[in-house]
């Protein structure tokens, strides 16, 4: 690794002491063309030199914070002394006094520009030195007639000559004449003008490098105004102009490159003189990594003299501070290091430019171990810390890249040692260190791993290269065939697939091992239900040896404790049956899951009458919580609409009403089924009066023959019934031995010599007291009747016994809030059961037929039901009569008696 080094730079002659040197040797203060124009020339090319030279230098200050740049320093020079003949530039107060020569440097610029347009005599006030720089002198009469003695002989000797001697001696005219008008916006020379056709301007020698500095200029082929090039082909090209021509009040400079061929014409207004063949300073900037070897580095551009090597300074970042477009083509940047030590000029095509300090990324490998504590870790080149050193301290980090930042420091690109990027650390922090084998070696391994943590992921190589997230072989088995210990702690093992393709190292903290090809055991608690019986459950994972048969398994829930997912590709279920007996392994393709211990809900039609009373039907088959029972729904029939076989052993019916609403689940043992709608016939045996005359007579459902306006008031014979899913109570009529039909129980009632006050007065359930906002209670004494009523609609009719010799109150009353089970009256000898209160709070009640001393029912009383007033002025009822109210009617219920 290179330490980054410190840069200086080599001791540069001041331009101020060259200028004053090249003065004194000519042994004047001002040096005039015409006394000494090789003197002029060393003085004019001395100053070029050393300018150059410090061009760089001076440019950086537009780097430094409260530094003045050349445009800040240009405006510091004071003109105002001007003479009819004389510029003179002097310095204005402001200019600090390390950037004076700096102010030379641009004045001297200034005052090269002034001169190509003014032709005045330049004069720079410079502390107390005078640097005179003397305007070009016209040419003497003399001179002319020599040239147009010389235009004569020629025109003598060749014709065609003379007429360019005519020509351009015309021309010499014109531009005298021109030079004296007013200055005209840039505009191509005049084409199509027998005038200009017929006439070249005279070329005056120029012997300057100028720069383009208009982004709009215009290089001409000819001094007609034919375009060669503009804009950005020609924008900041240094080239070196050999003559200038006045045409039409504007000056243009004959243009030559490096090879002295000459590229065109321009007007001057275009263009900044510079010191040398390096061009103009121009704003850059940037960083420049020097990662080329074998790349020169230039103290001075004009004489291109290399001061060293990129090889001394290799991989080293600088600041880039200004560029010069050299007249050979290439752009030269001045370069310098974090302390302000000038490097020199570097062509650009000689180092990598970046935007960024830290510079560019380099290769860097191997390891490294943790030496200091005392650095931060970095997450970017805003050096915003997120880590320590300290953390990591004799820990080892895996460099993938370095960075030569322009402060002077290394830093490299880290990993930890299981793949995860750190950030970016200062070399001077770490030991390189050489590690053979980092991943550890090979050994043998043998065995079968299920993929079990989801956040793992598989490596195709010890850099970590990532080859699959585990997310995607979640739980998938593969076969370990070898293992590596590596540095970092960790072992990982290298996984193939059953197709024997290589799938990757992974941690073998991400891995269960299993005792065979079925691969680890994982927990599971779900359960099936088996619906056909060509589903096996296997002994083995290779599906070899059976350990019950479907048969065995139809129609039967299982619990599944567990599932491995095979080598092979199958996942396959540990199954148990409820006495935790195991049953064997079965491919979880062959069957669905839920978790329930109902099992799966499969389909069944049918009907079912219940049976057994006081029975639970479920709402939930897991917490077996219920809401109804078979009590109220006796003997009733429901639509079977599915049906769940239980893990228990049981079968549970899904079953509705005849209305469509669900009513729950119930045991399918506690009822018998149907496949009718009017349920099951049930064994029943009665004398019934007809009480309708106008109810159907069906010989089947729903099959009408006639209707019962010939019965009307006869007593019949009923042999059974059925209880139809509609809700009504169908009875098979018979007349002696004649059958006449099914008769609906509403259009009878039993006959018999008294009611029987152990059952419900009707064979229609009791009405839903919700479902009935104006519900109230008549009591008719005369009748000995109670009618439960919704306004004026009837729907309960009950037998009842009211108070003897007019006990029982009339008028309109309200259920009150007293209520019981039971009560015994030692004066009256007698109490009764279900009572509710409706008159003087626990006075006056609806209450069951009276029981004794000893809670039995007194059968005397029992039998004046309905036909006949028997109570001290309660209202006696039927056993279920009572106990309904007691537990239905709502407080505040309205009670009419009359």
């Amino acid at each position: 690794m290179r330490k980054a080094k410190i840069i200086r730079t080599r001791q540069v002659v001041s331009p101020l002491l060259t200028l004053l040197a090249a003065v004194a040797l000519s042994g004047v203060t001002t040096v005039h063309a015409s006394d000494n124009t090789d003197k002029t020339r060393a003085v004019n090319e001395s100053v070029q030199s050393s300018a150059t030279s410090q061009q760089g230098q001076a440019a950086a200050t537009d780097r430094k914070a409260g530094t003045l740049s050349d445009d800040d320093l240009e405006k510091l020079i004071d003109r105002s002394d001007a003479t009819p003949t004389q510029d003179i530039l002097k310095m204005k107060d402001g200019v600090p006094s390390d950037q004076q020569e700096a102010w030379l440097t641009v004045a001297k610029r200034v005052a090269d520009q002034d001169l190509s347009t003014s032709h005045r005599e330049q004069v720079i006030l410079y502390n107390e030195t005078k640097i005179v720089v003397p305007a070009p002198k016209a040419a003497a009469p003399s001179a002319e007639s020599d040239a147009s003695n010389q235009a004569s002989n020629a025109s003598a000797q060749n014709p065609s000559s003379a007429a360019s001697s005519a020509a351009a001696s015309s021309s010499s005219s014109s531009a005298a004449a021109s030079s004296s008008s007013q200055s005209k916006p840039e505009a191509a020379p005049a084409k199509n003008e027998a005038a200009s056709a017929a006439a070249t301007p005279a070329p005056v020698t120029d012997n300057r490098y100028v720069s383009v500095t208009d982004k709009n200029a215009v290089l001409y082929a000819d001094l007609n105004g034919t375009k060669k090039q503009e804009g950005a082909a020609v924008y900041q090209r240094t080239f070196k102009s050999q003559a200038k021509y006045q045409k039409d009040g504007v000056t243009y400079l004959a243009l030559y490159d490096a090879n002295q061929t000459l590229q065109g014409y321009m007007n001057q207004a275009s263009i900044k003189v510079a010191a040398g063949a390096g061009g103009v300073w121009t704003n850059a900037s940037g960083y420049a990594s020097l990662t080329k070897p074998g790349q020169d580095v230039y103290g001075n551009l004009d004489t291109k003299q290399v001061i060293k090597k990129s090889d001394d300074v290799l991989d080293n970042t600088y600041f880039i501070s200004g560029a010069y477009h050299h007249l050979d083509g290439q752009v030269y940047y001045s370069l310098y290091d974090s302390h302000n030590n000038w490097l020199g000029y570097m062509a650009g095509s000689g180092f990598e430019t970046v935007n960024s300090a830290e510079g560019a990324w380099a290769a860097a490998s191997g390891y490294a171990k943790v030496v200091d504590k005392n650095y931060a870790i970095y997450n970017s080149f805003k050096f915003d810390a997120t880590g320590s050193t300290d953390h990591y301290y004799q820990q080892y980090f895996k460099k993938v890249g370095q960075y030569h930042h322009v402060n002077g420091a290394v830093y490299y690109s880290v990993f930890d040692l299981f793949g995860h990027w750190l950030g970016y650390v200062n070399s001077a922090a770490v030991q390189n260190v050489t590690i053979a084998n980092p991943e550890g070696t090979w050994q043998a391994d043998d065995r079968y791993v299920t993929v079990t943590d989801n956040r793992a992921t598989l490596y195709s190589d010890f850099n970590w290269t990532k080859k699959q997230a585990a997310t995607d072989v979640m739980l998938q088995t593969f076969k370990s065939t070898g293992k590596y210990h590596n540095l970092n702690g960790l072992t990982y093992l290298s996984l193939y697939d059953k197709d024997g393709n290589w799938r990757g190292y992974i941690n073998q903290q991400s891995i269960t091992a299993g005792v065979s090809d079925g691969g680890a055991w994982l927990p599971a608690n779900a359960y099936t239900t088996f619906t056909a019986a060509n589903v096996n459950a296997y002994a083995d994972f290779n599906q070899q040896k059976v350990a019950t048969s479907g048969a065995g398994l139809v129609n039967q829930t299982v619990n599944i404790s567990g599932q491995y997912h095979a080598f092979g590709g199958v996942v396959y279920y540990s199954i148990y049956d409820v006495r935790g007996k195991w049953l064997g392994y079965v491919d979880a393709s062959q069957v669905k899951t839920t978790s329930s211990a109902a099992g799966l809900w499969l389909p069944h039609d049918g009907y079912l009458t219940t049976t057994q009373s006081g029975q639970m039907i479920y709402t939930n088959l897991d917490s077996f919580a219920g809401g109804r029972t078979t009590t109220a729904n006796y003997q009733r029939t429901f639509r079977i609409m599915g049906e769940y076989k239980h893990y228990n052993g049981a079968t549970y019916y899904s079953l509705y009403d005849g209305n469509g609403n669900w009513m729950g689940y119930l045991n399918s043992a506690l009822g018998s089924e149907s496949k009718e709608a009017q349920g099951v016939w049930m064994n029943y045996n009665a004398n019934v009066l007809i009480t309708a005359s106008n109810a159907a007579l069906y010989s089947s459902f729903f099959n009408m023959t006639r209707d019962t306006s010939s019965l009307y008031g006869g007593v019949y014979q009923v042999s059974g019934k059925y209880s139809h899913v509609n809700g009504t109570t169908y009875y098979s009529l018979y007349d002696g031995n004649r059958w006449l039909g099914y008769l609906a129980s509403w259009a009878t009632t039993p006959y018999m010599d008294y009611y029987d006050w152990t059952k419900p007065s009707q064979s229609k359930p009791y009405p839903d007291v919700n479902m009935y906002p104006n519900l109230s209670i008549e009591v008719d004494i005369a009748k000995q009747r109670v009618y439960i009523k919704n306004g004026s609609t009837n729907l309960y009719t009950m037998y009842a016994s009211t108070g003897i010799d007019n006990s029982t109150p009339r008028g309109h009353f309200a259920i009150q809030t007293e209520r019981g089970y039971s009560f015994y009256n030692a004066n009256e000898g007698m109490g009764a059961r279900y009572w509710t209160s409706f008159l003087d709070h626990g006075v006056y009640l609806f209450h069951s037929v009276p029981t004794d001393a000893n809670g039995n029912y007194i059968v005397s009383q029992a039998k004046m039901l309905g036909k006949q007033p028997a109570s001290h002025g309660c209202v006696r009822l039927t056993i279920p009569d009572a106990q309904w109210i007691n537990a239905h009617i709502k407080v505040g219920t309205p009670v009419y008696i009359y």
